[in-house]
């Protein structure tokens, strides 16, 4: 790709400013991010993440992605006042011995990874997170100290300001309605009410769960279906004050269960309930959906009793937000071979957001060698899936992806 080409990335959320700030990195100033929301407010997935940041995966790409992820989450937050990631480190809490044992496993598949962790006994455990590791349940833990806990909006900005210093350009409530294509190529985005073309010799659509509707509309399938998810908090506990986070993030892989703190609250996390696919018909600003308690409320009751920090403290706001998954638990990265001009960065986690948002703009630039395989990451590897197959078979992906990510 020439140096003076423009490039426009679809949706300033994590992924989005990611691209930017990745874009902007490797020396590309041309790049205008548009976004429907302003500058203040992230009400998207971004602004509903509950901000764990794990590496060890059962899959190596993941890894790689999430890898990066931190590294560029650390320099962020080492250069801003406020920092938006904190090495804490995080807790595989094993409640069953072949959980113990695979914990043993994961030391050896971390190391090939170049991820540290190791085993701790269940009182070295409790240590570490009194208020969020069950003493009588647990057997031990795996601790992978490199691991943290994010504010995903407070990244997103950090993200945002560091492009905007090097060059890139936001366009703050700019609608996308549609994507515009001139005989098979693509060639801008038609915005706001007016439907005023922006014309760009790249777009990177990068707006998680709304990536489809605006895909389709230039005939192009991307294969990731939403799926609700149930995340809820404590009221604010008198013990705790500002201090974001203290302790490690926690994981109860054998019930599909992850806590930590935030602030002056606990939150906690299930996929311990049937997949609820939802599709949207248009676009909207928000990815929270209403809470109702016959899909979740078994499931979080479970959850609740399993966390100390839970079990006596009153509830507080609960959260039906939607993400994105795929069949094989990777993120879309790379170009839309149908549609020439087309990339995409679409369903990854605040995880993989930097490792996701620097193999795209290496990709684009042609800057290096990407970290990961390209092909493993194509947006068309499932072209030749019908939609029935890419559905069932992302959504039965639903509580393993616990594990792999």
């Amino acid at each position: 790709m020439a140096a003076g080409e423009g490039v426009l990335v679809v949706g300033a959320g994590v992924v989005g400013a990611s691209v930017a700030y990745h874009l902007t990195r490797l020396g590309h100033e041309r790049v205008t991010v548009l976004d429907s929301r302003g500058p203040d407010t992230l009400p998207g997935s971004t602004g509903l993440a509950p901000g764990f940041v794990g590496q060890l995966s059962a899959t190596p790409e993941l890894a790689v992605l999430a890898k990066d992820s931190v590294a560029t989450y650390r320099a962020l937050s080492a250069a801003a006042d406020e920092p938006a990631f904190w090495q804490v480190g995080c807790l595989e809490v094993a409640t069953t011995e072949e959980r113990l044992a695979q914990a043993h496993q994961d030391v050896e598949h971390g190391r090939g990874l170049g991820i540290e962790a190791r085993v701790l006994d269940a009182a070295e455990a409790v240590a570490l997170a009194p208020a969020l590791v069950d003493a009588e349940r647990a057997l031990g833990a795996l601790h992978i100290p490199s691991d943290g806990a994010a504010d995903p909006v407070g990244l997103t900005r950090l993200l945002v300001a560091a492009a905007e210093s090097a060059g890139a350009r936001f366009r703050w409530r700019t609608p996308v309605q549609a994507l515009e294509a001139d005989r098979g190529r693509l060639v801008g985005v038609r915005t706001g009410a007016t439907g005023e073309l922006l014309r760009a010799d790249r777009v990177v659509l990068a707006t998680g769960i709304w990536g489809p509707v605006l895909a389709a509309g230039v005939g192009v399938r991307l294969p990731m279906v939403d799926v609700q998810h149930p995340y809820v908090f404590t009221a604010e506990r008198p013990e705790l004050d500002d201090t974001p986070v203290d302790a490690p993030i926690v994981r109860y892989p054998d019930h599909a269960v992850y806590t930590r703190r935030h602030g002056r609250r606990y939150g906690l996390g299930s996929y311990a309930h049937r997949p609820l696919p939802w599709e949207p018909a248009a676009i909207r600003d928000s990815a929270e959906l209403p809470f109702r308690e016959a899909d979740f409320g078994s499931a979080l009751a479970e959850a609740r009793r399993l966390v100390p920090a839970f079990r006596q403290a009153s509830p507080g706001r609960r959260l039906n937000g939607v993400f994105a998954l795929t069949p094989d638990e990777l993120p879309l990265v790379g170009p839309v071979s149908a549609v020439p001009g087309l990339w995409v960065a679409e369903a990854s986690w605040v995880t993989h957001a930097a490792g996701v948002g620097r193999q795209l703009a290496a990709m684009l630039l042609e800057a290096g060698s990407p970290a990961v395989d390209p092909g493993r990451l194509a947006p068309g590897r499932f072209d030749h899936w019908s939609d029935r197959k890419v559905r069932e078979t992302a959504l039965g992906h639903y509580q393993g992806i616990y594990d792999a990510h």
